[in-house]
């Protein structure tokens, strides 16, 4: 093993015990760190930002009561620490869970003190684990990364202890508080509690010793810890649903049904837990190279692989670094049945807690997150299955690296589509801050649908809420953001009243307003700006894809441009403190302004804005967005120019020249008569073929 000898000049991080983390943290830099800057606030983020606008711990208690109280205490430390900038949220959350890994290896290290190498691929494999997606979402799991800390702390401690009766009480202690802590925070780690006695077994056990003595001692060293733990359940079981004023959300359903149909119970929990041990096991690793991630013609699968290659030979590089030689073979075969054993027990306690739930992972756009727990069993199987099938160290090395590479692959891909998704959020609010300067109460923002993927529709609420709302009553926010597709459909929308009320909400925060006191808007970055849906643009092609488009249509009805302009002006300053300084003008800050001109019919202004988006080379991707500028036009009664607009945009799209033709047609009862007016009306008549259906309007 010559060529990996450590170079003289680090000899001194190996000899001092930081190689291995700073190696961990290198990799998670790489992993998840390349594109931090560029990633922003998903999910669940936007709750937390929001509820830190109040600057009250109560908030969050009042929030978090219907399901986990006592989580509360995270956020009231970190964020009046971290703010509402997503940056410092990503790299906390990342070192949280660099720790949180950290206390795993040292743990497993403290177990198996002869398979050093092994135990830190596991940390290795753990640290970029493929089957949990979500660490974008940085300001929500920054909770279960520390939960997670805490758990893997308590049991290092643990294991510790178990080597060092001595110290014993002394390291007991914080592990109780910290398991303690970790319980009451939130319970994903709580089945993991029950795999202690098997590794206090492990540690205790002596060769020719009695089974009866080993039990007695796991017994006496586990029974602080499963105090603990049964002071957790009879608070989770017992006192918290007295406590909530309605129905548990996490209530453990096959519990519940265990009692009136044990088989029926016993059946489902054994089919979801077949189900999703399958999954965390086996197809979290092999769903990194599905064959429809292998775009050859996509630069992020080459710059995936680039730098999960890199990974990769580091990892490689630097096990011949780590502490310790490889065992005998009968100590790496005792090694490796054990680490299957506990990798197997580990995958099912961990999603035990999940499944009585009567949840699972592979149900639900967030639900890997129910892996978090499992992970920790499924690397231990990895690698005591490699182990196993395996003696030279070298060939391990290299074929535990090959999972590696996939995963930092996968995770580059996956990273990188949040990044656009962000992306379009930031354009999204700086476009509707630009049309929407200021907003009424008691508004209602109506869409056809989600405008990007990786978030919910209260997520846009409290995004709302956060830009628009100065901080008030938090139980009664003045806006919402409501997804029409979700809320009504479209056969209900055409039934829906001109004042119907609309109430929405989540937790203990409750909404009311109604489709009078309504604004809808659409937005697809594919199809061109943000557009608040006027009045004026019905019977435009719609922005959304089929069957949406109906519903865009419907919303006209029900949308009021005229709460635009008066009420809660827009927080730039909370803005530019979560999306960045406001970004270069581009065509669409020029439609925005010119639409929000146009609705207050300063004509002017809208010429002004025209004139700088020609002279800096900007024209729109959608001719629709040509109507502020071709009505300003006829409104300063230049008509050339707006007919020169006009048979522009309309021949961007044929769907686009009945749309003219109504414009038209309202411009003509709008503005006085002239005979520029009239050549103008007769030539976009003639080229738009306008007049046959100016005849069946007139019929009609």
């Amino acid at each position: 093993m010559e060529i990996f000898r450590l170079p003289q000049k680090l000899g001194f991080l190996r000899l001092r015990g930081w190689f291995y983390p700073l190696l961990l943290l290198a990799v998670m830099a790489l992993t998840y760190g390349l594109q931090m800057p560029r990633l922003g606030f998903f999910w669940d983020d936007w709750q937390a930002v929001y509820l830190s606008r109040f600057g009250d711990a109560g908030v969050y208690w009042r929030y978090f009561l219907s399901d986990r109280p006592f989580s509360v205490w995270t956020y009231i430390l970190t964020m009046p620490v971290l703010g509402i900038s997503p940056l410092p949220w990503h790299l906390f959350t990342l070192l949280v869970r660099w720790l949180s890994v950290l206390g795993f290896v040292w743990a497993l290290c403290g177990i198996w003190r002869e398979q050093t190498r092994a135990v830190q691929w596991m940390g290795l494999l753990l640290a970029v684990y493929p089957g949990f997606t979500q660490q974008p979402v940085a300001v929500a799991y920054s909770q279960h990364f520390i939960t997670c800390a805490l758990f893997t702390g308590s049991l290092a401690l643990m294991v510790r202890a178990a080597r060092q009766p001595g110290f014993a009480w002394r390291l007991t202690l914080p592990a109780l508080l910290m398991t303690l802590l970790h319980l009451m925070t939130m319970e994903y780690f709580a089945g993991l509690e029950l795999l202690r006695p098997f590794l206090l077994w492990i540690i205790l056990h002596q060769a020719g010793g009695k089974p009866v003595q080993t039990a007695g001692k796991v017994l006496k060293h586990w029974l602080p810890y499963l105090a603990v733990l049964g002071v957790f359940l009879a608070y989770r079981l017992l006192w918290y649903p007295q406590l909530l004023n309605g129905e548990d959300p996490n209530a453990p359903q096959l519990l519940e049904l265990a009692r009136s149909a044990p088989f029926t119970a016993a059946l489902r929990l054994a089919q979801i837990a077949l189900q999703d041990s399958v999954q965390v096991a086996l197809f979290a690793w092999t769903n990194t190279i599905a064959p429809e991630t292998l775009l050859l013609n996509a630069t992020m699968t080459w710059v995936g692989w680039a730098v999960g290659l890199a990974v990769a030979a580091l990892c490689v590089w630097g096990a011949g670094h780590s502490a310790g030689e490889p065992a005998d073979s009968h100590t790496g075969q005792s090694f490796a049945h054990q680490s299957i054993t506990l990798g197997v027990l580990g995958v099912l306690l961990g999603g035990l807690p999940v499944w009585l739930t009567n949840r699972q992972v592979i149900v639900g756009m967030w639900s890997d997150r129910f892996s978090l727990a499992m992970m920790f069993g499924a690397v231990m199987l990895l690698v005591g299955i490699v182990e196993w099938l395996g003696e030279r160290p070298l060939r391990k090395a290299l074929f535990l690296s090959v999972f590696l590479l996939l995963a930092v692959a996968a995770h580059t891909r996956t990273i990188y589509k949040f990044h656009l998704h962000w992306e379009q959020q930031r354009s999204y609010f700086w476009q509707l801050v630009w049309r929407v300067p200021a907003l009424e109460r008691g508004t209602a923002l109506l869409a056809p649908e989600l405008p990007f993927s990786y978030v919910a529709d209260y997520s846009l609420s409290f995004a709302l809420n956060t830009i628009y709302a100065s901080p008030q009553d938090p139980q009664q926010p003045p806006y919402w953001f409501v997804n029409a597709s979700r809320k009504w459909g479209a056969e209900a929308l055409m039934n829906v009243a001109a004042d119907e009320q609309i109430k929405d909400g989540i937790r203990n925060i409750e909404f009311a307003g109604s489709t009078a006191t309504s604004v809808a808007v659409n937005f697809n970055a594919a199809r061109g700006c943000l557009r608040v849906l006027d009045p004026v643009y019905q019977g435009a092609p719609s922005l959304s894809d089929y069957p949406v488009d109906e519903l865009e249509q419907m919303l006209y009805k029900i949308s009021h441009p005229e709460r635009i302009g008066g009420g809660q002006t827009a927080d730039l300053k909370t803005l530019e403190r979560i999306f960045g300084k406001e970004p270069p003008h581009d065509w669409c800050y020029y439609y925005e302004k010119a639409d929000l001109a146009r609705q207050m019919q300063d004509w002017q202004s809208v010429r002004k804005l025209g004139e700088e988006a020609a002279a800096r080379g900007f024209a729109p991707r959608n001719g629709t967005e040509w109507l502020p500028f071709i009505e300003a036009d006829a409104h300063l009664g230049e008509w050339e120019t707006a007919l020169e607009r006009t048979l522009k945009a309309a021949g961007t799209s044929p769907k686009l020249p009945p749309f003219f033709c109504d414009v038209w047609r309202r411009l003509e009862a709008q503005t006085p008569d002239s005979p520029q007016r009239a050549a103008a009306l007769t030539e976009v008549r003639s080229v738009l073929k306008c007049t046959e259906i100016f005849l069946d309007k007139d019929a009609e």
